[in-house]
């Protein structure tokens, strides 16, 4: 029996099997770590196109609220002057209906009520509606964005919580206390 070694096919199969092994540790090295893991090593997470697709729409999320944020802070100054101007109002309307046609569905309830917070407001500057009704609609959807993000967004004073109106001392020391902090968590 003879044994015949090529080198060439040796050394071919060498450089495939040090390819794999580099490739497994570059693989490894870039996997994401699951978070919150005490373990060692961490495991780690194999993104599949189901994984990548809810990140993508977390980001494309997380991008919507931002405008969201933006525009709402943007109404709610031009809801907050008084005498607002029409032009302004009409205009910021408009931007925001038309930026905030189309999004993701995680954001549409928000998106929805400023659309009809911006009509309001533009209502209100045009002498159409009440001033207490577009910040009502400002302040619920300022609301939504809230939820959506989960951190205050500061809201407008209504007239029932304008800085010229005194607040009646309540009997409860309870609801003294969470008056307080309805109040602090409102600036």
């Amino acid at each position: 029996m003879e044994i015949n070694l090529n080198l060439r096919q040796l050394a071919l199969g060498a450089a495939a099997i040090g390819l794999i092994i580099l490739l497994a540790v570059v693989g490894h090295a870039v996997t994401p770590v699951a978070e919150g893991s005490r373990s060692w090593p961490p495991p780690r997470l194999v993104l599949t196109p189901e994984r990548w697709e809810a990140a993508a729409l977390a980001r494309k999320a997380g991008a919507e609220i931002v405008r969201l944020e933006v525009d709402g802070r943007a109404l709610a100054a031009l809801a907050a002057a008084t005498p607002p101007d029409a032009v302004q109002a009409m205009l910021l309307a408009q931007r925001i209906y038309a930026g905030q046609r189309s999004g993701t569905a995680a954001t549409a309830t928000a998106r929805a009520a400023l659309v009809d917070a911006a009509a309001a407001v533009a209502r209100y500057a045009g002498g159409g509606l009440t001033r207490q009704a577009a910040i009502e609609a400002v302040n619920a959807a300022l609301e939504r964005i809230r939820a959506l993000r989960g951190h205050a967004v500061s809201r407008i004073p209504n007239d029932e919580q304008g800085r010229h109106v005194a607040f009646l001392p309540l009997a409860s020391a309870g609801e003294l206390n969470g008056l307080r902090a309805r109040r602090q968590a409102d600036r």
